[in-house]
């Protein structure tokens, strides 16, 4: 769910140790990969048949998450650990926050509005945690599980993924500067490398371990979810030469991947042991995608996640998986329910305009604006803003239930 042309334009191509100059070009292919993870998404919440596994579309953008932020902060000049820091997540806030919040005060004023005495008071906490981006600890304190037949969820569980990312970005960006500012230059990529394989061994480990004991905790927990992200890292840190050696193997080996992926949405289900060793199959599959994306983009696949039409879809992924939740779940919770497949196509046309309004009005002023770009308090003071919005408007719903 992140757009990476926007943020890698703007920095200066420096790298330590150059893992490769052209990793500060815009990948397409990428974009493709994003709009055919949030595709799956919105399958699976959809209740299309046949693609109960369409969660695994989370999955992948965290192996892409992974994959493009290390990039970027690798590609970062180095102006100090804490100012480094500061940058980086000044960048985030603006690119995240504003469209989050949007979705989560317009959810709760249209839950409130629409349901009735349907009305949940349950969302508004859960929408204070996500504006925290703490909704996945939320669910796992409530022992929810959104996979459950014939019970409503959240109107913003999908928020969950969202914490996951951020926390990841609380932890990682500080190993990444510290390597840069206090390791031999020499050794800094091997070390990093090093720090993410020992992450992805031990949280896959750990993934493994919790799934069969407590799958929901082992679903929304960072920690089990964290390798995933250091995967797409790694990937990130590997040789362009290894990906060059043959265009051939490349371009069957990115076909597998793909296959793979659809393979793995058409064939899990909310029976599966999920995340545990599954989570492997579209991890590894989005990471040789990546890895073999880095040699050339004329090749199929990559030509073919470079199309047009995709890469506008991949443009707006994180406002379309932003908005897709509620607008598919709402009509399920209502006094009387909606649920035939006309409506659930006129949902998702729903989504897809405020997803566009989202990205042309909110997301790319915001990330385009001098003034946040130039003022860190800017930025700090949107923040503020949208956290004091999303609470402030539970308080006020509530209020009007009577629920607060």
């Amino acid at each position: 769910m992140r757009d990476p042309r926007e943020e890698e334009s703007s920095l200066k191509a420096e790298t330590i140790e150059a893992p490769r100059s052209e990793k500060s070009s815009f990948r397409p292919d990428i974009q493709g990969l994003r709009a055919i993870a949030v595709v799956l998404v919105i399958l699976v919440h959809a209740s299309v048949p046949g693609f109960e596994g369409g969660y695994i579309g989370v999955d992948v953008f965290f192996v892409i998450s992974g994959f493009v932020i290390t990039g970027l902060l690798l590609r970062q000049p180095e102006r100090g650990i804490g100012r480094n820091l500061a940058h980086f997540y000044v960048r985030r806030i603006r690119r995240i926050v504003p469209a989050a919040t949007l979705t989560l005060v317009t959810t709760v004023v249209a839950a409130y509005a629409l349901l009735g005495a349907n009305f949940a008071p349950q969302l508004l906490g859960d929408v204070r945690w996500a504006a925290l981006f703490g909704a996945n600890f939320r669910l796992i304190n409530t022992g929810s599980n959104y996979f459950i037949p014939g019970v409503a969820p959240s109107l913003v569980t999908h928020f969950w993924s969202l914490a996951v990312e951020e926390q990841f970005y609380l932890v990682y960006p500080l190993i990444v500067f510290s390597l840069i500012r206090l390791a031999p230059a020499t050794h800094r990529i091997r070390m990093l490398a090093g720090f993410l394989i020992l992450a992805i061994a031990l949280s896959s480990w750990w993934s493994y371990h919790l799934t069969p004991v407590n799958p929901v905790a082992a679903y929304y927990s960072p920690f089990t979810r964290f390798w995933q992200l250091a995967l797409g890292g790694l990937v990130a840190l590997a040789p362009v030469a290894w990906a060059r050696r043959s265009p051939l193997i490349n371009s069957i080996g990115a076909g597998i991947a793909l296959l793979a992926i659809g393979l793995a949405a058409l064939r899990l289900n909310a029976y599966s042991t999920y995340p545990g060793l599954l989570a492997w199959w579209p991890s590894a599959a989005s990471a040789v995608l990546l890895f073999t994306g880095q040699a050339s983009l004329r090749g199929a696949p990559a030509s073919w996640l470079s199309w047009r039409p995709l890469r506008y879809v991949g443009d707006i992924s994180y406002s379309l998986y932003l908005w897709h939740f509620a607008w598919l779940m709402l009509p399920l919770q209502l006094v009387h329910p909606i649920s035939s497949p006309g409506a659930r196509i006129a949902e998702v046309a729903g989504a897809t305009v405020c997803a566009i309004l989202s990205y042309h009005f909110v997301e790319n002023p915001v990330r385009h604006s001098n003034l946040l770009a130039r003022d860190a308090w800017a930025t700090g003071l949107l923040l503020a803003i949208c956290l004091v919005l999303s609470w402030d408007s539970t308080f006020v719903i509530g209020r009007l239930a009577h629920v607060s």
